[in-house]
């Protein structure tokens, strides 16, 4: 574990943020962090996750490429708080590749699923709601 810097420049209060979210959520079972930004939680309903935690206003498809070059063991890509989304594009390649892309808002739902990365929030109607943004 370190405190010091990494290569995505995400800041200490918010990797100890989601830590804590991840080490409080009813469904972890063991938690280990590593190469600062990776966390490595073994969840109640099986399977093991490796969350990356970054933090970007807008996830284009290109960051998260870039985070599957760095951690290609990957599944979940964390990407800070409510403020910031993804692109269409991302979401989609992400569930294609069965990979988690959420925000502080999304990321407690998602751990409870076996299929962790088509969680969605949902409109009034039902459909899919994502935190979508325009690419920058």
């Amino acid at each position: 574990m370190s405190n010091g810097s990494n290569d995505f420049d995400v800041t200490f209060s918010q990797i100890v943020w989601i830590e804590k979210v991840l080490r409080n959520h009813k469904n972890t079972l063991e938690l280990q962090r590593t190469n600062d930004i990776q966390f490595d939680l073994e969840r109640l309903t099986g399977g093991v996750c490796q969350l990356i935690c970054i933090n970007e206003y807008t996830c284009g498809v290109g960051h998260v490429l870039e985070v599957l070059d760095t951690f290609p063991n990957a599944n979940i890509i964390y990407i800070g708080g409510n403020w910031n989304g993804y692109t269409l594009e991302a979401k989609e390649y992400c569930l294609e590749a069965k990979l988690g892309l959420y925000n502080s808002s999304e990321i407690n739902g998602a751990l409870y699923r076996t299929d962790f990365w088509n969680y969605h929030r949902k409109d009034k109607k039902g459909n899919p709601s994502y935190q979508l943004k325009a690419a920058e």
